[in-house]
């Protein structure tokens, strides 16, 4: 299934925490907490000057929409739909 997000918002893959030894991280307070992520589309309004697909930006914990589609590979807390007002940073 491909998703294209409409207007101003990006669909985006949330990458997982991981330790030192490469063990999935689960903090026990994380209600302040920044996650990276990686755009995988944008809508038709967001400028492809700033943001294209394949960035590397930083969100806040709880930004965005979370999907879950059943029957579909996309399940889970890692495929969101954002606005691009909830995009704190870009980095590479």
């Amino acid at each position: 299934m491909k998703i294209y997000p409409v207007a101003d918002r990006l669909y985006i893959l949330v990458d997982e925490m991981v330790d030192k030894k490469g063990r999935i991280f689960l903090p026990a307070v994380h209600s302040e907490r920044t996650r990276t992520a990686t755009i995988m589309a944008i809508g038709d309004e967001v400028d492809s000057k700033k943001f294209k697909v394949g960035d590397s930006i930083i969100i806040a914990w709880h930004a965005g929409l979370h999907l879950h589609l059943i029957g579909e590979d996309i399940v889970g807390d890692l495929h969101r739909i954002i606005s691009i007002n909830e995009i704190l940073a870009k980095y590479k």
